[in-house]
């Protein structure tokens, strides 16, 4: 046999014009054979051939100077990122390799993007990372280099692994001082390099988070807290801009803003009486807009003091007389008022039969923690008041007028599904003026029973339809008051 494994050893030699290329570029290539190195082509006739990988490729022979056969080739498209390219020679009705040389093909490197860089300040060493990019398909040397005002361009640090991010040590860095850093890619065919960042390394530290110390209310009865916090071990010296975040359980968005360098702040505007939750972050204020972020501290509970209940309550009521002495057997319903007027827990609600005065006492008819009670009054009473209360006080009593329903109520009353768990509620107004809308359902079931919550009030007089949630079933009836 005739084969040699290398193309520079034995009877031949393959020269090619590049062995790294452009992908889609022409590869050139010559294969010169010594007759008298190869034994057994002493005094025949010697033909050349060549092979790209398996695949068999034309060229051209003609005699060299010395006794030399020589054979050129020309790929006018090289579309593949490797091969090897062998010349070959027949012996025996067979074709025996002699020489190869190995041909890659890519791409100039392409440009490294998104560059960016955190100094961690507990070793001080620069964590920089970025993007690749397009593949090339051919090796690639790839660097950060960094310079300083005064310093030529130094690598400082190579990435491992094939990995796009690497750190440069404490040693290389100008610590408040302007850098100038950039990643640097090249391979065969060229370089390539990513924007250039300017900073200072303080300015990208990433802080440790602060300590949220206390959370207290500010007496009495206002809406406003204040905080206190430490910041982070290590940056104590900083110039230091931080930013409050909260929120209470069943909000989806945090509240924020920033509360400055000092290490108290006041906030305004809670609702009292409910749990929230407090977290902190700081970052250096001097720093330029790359700065960044500590992580959010923590969270910290509180709960904010609580307040009498504001406000009045949608109530609604039924009345008819009763059987003996003349008086009134009443059904009074109310709605929980919402949190911002609750103003804390309710523990209760108190319906009385006259307002509170000063020296009076109040005539009690319920004393309830339900959003109802049935009642009996004297005949002729017209107004009856019902309040919520707190640990911290009781609200204002809401007017409760026991009038008889007078008029046609609304016509067309019909309803259509909003959901899977909501009705919308369609009426024709009655001719004469509506204060309100009191709408009332309840499910249809073989023995339907009472359904305290199963209403709602609707104030706005000009109202032709009403959305009902979290209640199936159909509405029974909308009475104009």
């Amino acid at each position: 046999m005739l084969f040699l494994p290398a193309g520079t050893l034995g009877c031949a030699s393959v020269a090619v014009g590049s062995p790294i290329v452009p992908l889609g570029s022409a590869v050139t290539a010559s294969c010169t054979i010594q007759r008298e190195l190869c034994r057994g082509l002493e005094q025949g006739k010697v033909q050349i051939s060549w092979m790209l990988d398996n695949k068999p490729v034309a060229g051209s022979q003609r005699q060299g100077p010395g006794g030399t056969e020589v054979s050129n080739l020309t790929l006018p498209r090289f579309n593949r990122t490797q091969a090897r390219l062998w010349c070959c020679v027949e012996w025996n009705g067979t074709k025996q390799r002699v020489g190869m040389a190995e041909i890659r093909a890519g791409y100039p490197p392409a440009k490294p993007l998104n560059l960016s860089c955190i100094l961690n300040l507990r070793d001080y060493g620069l964590m920089c990372q970025w993007e690749q990019g397009t593949d090339s398909h051919l090796p690639t040397s790839v660097a950060l280099k960094c310079a300083g005002s005064r310093a030529p361009a130094v690598t400082g640090c190579t990435p491992q692994g094939g990995h796009s991010h690497c750190t440069v040590p404490r040693p290389l860095l100008q610590l408040y001082r302007q850098m100038e850093i950039w990643v640097s890619a090249t391979n065969a065919l060229g370089t390539a390099e990513s924007e250039h960042l300017h900073i200072d390394p303080m300015d990208v530290a990433k802080l440790d988070p602060p300590t949220l110390q206390s959370i207290q209310s500010i007496p009495f009865q206002t809406d406003c807290i204040a905080l206190a916090w430490d910041v982070a071990r290590g940056t104590e010296h900083m110039e230091l801009q931080c930013e409050l975040r909260y929120r209470a359980p069943e909000d989806s968005a945090w509240v924020t803003g920033i509360t400055g360098r000092a290490g108290t702040a006041q906030r305004c505007g809670f609702l009292f009486g409910t749990q929230y939750r407090f977290q902190m972050r700081c970052r250096r204020s001097s720093a330029s807009a790359l700065a960044y972020w500590s992580e959010w501290s923590p969270g910290r509970n509180y709960t904010t003091h609580e307040k009498a209940p504001t406000g009045t309550l949608d109530a609604w009521w039924g009345a008819q007389p009763a059987g003996t002495g003349g008086r009134l057997e009443v059904q009074l319903r109310w709605k929980a008022p919402r949190q911002r007027e609750a103003n804390g827990r309710v523990l209760g609600y108190r319906v009385t039969l006259s307002p509170r005065r000063r020296g009076r006492d109040l005539t009690t008819v319920c004393n309830t923690t339900h959003t109802h009670c049935n009642f009996s009054a004297p005949a002729g009473t017209r107004r009856v008041y019902l309040s919520a209360y707190n640990a911290a006080g009781e609200s204002a009593p809401t007017e409760v007028i026991l009038l008889e329903r007078k008029g046609q109520p609304p016509a067309g009353l019909r309803a259509v599904p909003a959901g899977e768990r909501s009705l919308w509620v369609h009426w024709e107004p009655p001719l004469a003026p509506v204060v309100a809308y009191v709408l009332e359902w309840q499910r249809v079931t073989a023995e339907p029973g009472h359904c305290s919550s199963c209403w709602q009030m609707e104030r706005d007089r000009e109202a032709t339809a009403a959305l009902i949630q979290g209640e199936q079933g159909l509405p029974g009836h909308s009475d104009p008051l």
